[in-house]
């Protein structure tokens, strides 16, 4: 079953993240039945494409929002890897997308990081945080940055509830 089959997993799934499709997705996830939730986010957080961008990164600079939907329901992935070269976020990368692409999208995307956990005051290596790397035009994304900014540092929610809360209580009942 494997390779030489076709596209092994981890093909399947940056393709599916490039395109935004949700049932290449769902193939992938379906054929990790019967391992651990530990075991099948790990797995999701170690894919990397030729260019160091992780799954989300990929979600983010093609704009494949339904895509990062189903990423982010995954129990334990990881909310802020970063880039091999400038070690941007995966916000980092949705607001570039809102700046030079699809601004209703790229915002969206903005916003569904930062409900499932995104960290908007991690600096990249030239120090900006994705706020700072907002056009004019995504007004909207950094508004919807600066306020999780202010929430995060004042602590008036912990990112690790945020988390819990998102995996859904019914997968503890089975």
């Amino acid at each position: 079953m494997g390779e030489a089959d076709g596209a092994s997993p981890r093909e399947q799934i940056i393709e599916a993240c490039r395109r935004d499709n949700v049932d290449l997705f769902q193939e992938v996830l379906d054929g990790m039945k019967g391992k651990s939730k530990e075991d099948i986010a790990k797995f999701f957080n170690n894919v990397v494409d030729t260019m160091g961008n992780y799954l989300l990164h990929i979600c983010a600079n093609y704009g494949s929002y339904d895509v990062m939907n189903e990423l982010l329901d995954v129990e334990f992935l990881e909310c802020d890897p970063l880039t091999r070269r400038d070690k941007e976020t995966p916000l980092h990368s949705a607001v570039r997308y809102a700046n030079e692409r699809e601004l209703e999208l790229g915002e969206a995307m903005v916003k569904m990081l930062c409900e499932a956990g995104g960290d908007p005051r991690i600096r990249d290596t030239h120090g900006r945080k994705p706020a700072d790397t907002c056009a004019p035009r995504a007004e909207g994304a950094k508004a919807t940055l600066r306020q999780e900014e202010y929430i995060l540092s004042e602590g008036l929610r912990k990112q690790d509830d945020e988390g819990e809360d998102a995996a859904g209580s019914a997968s503890d009942s089975d």
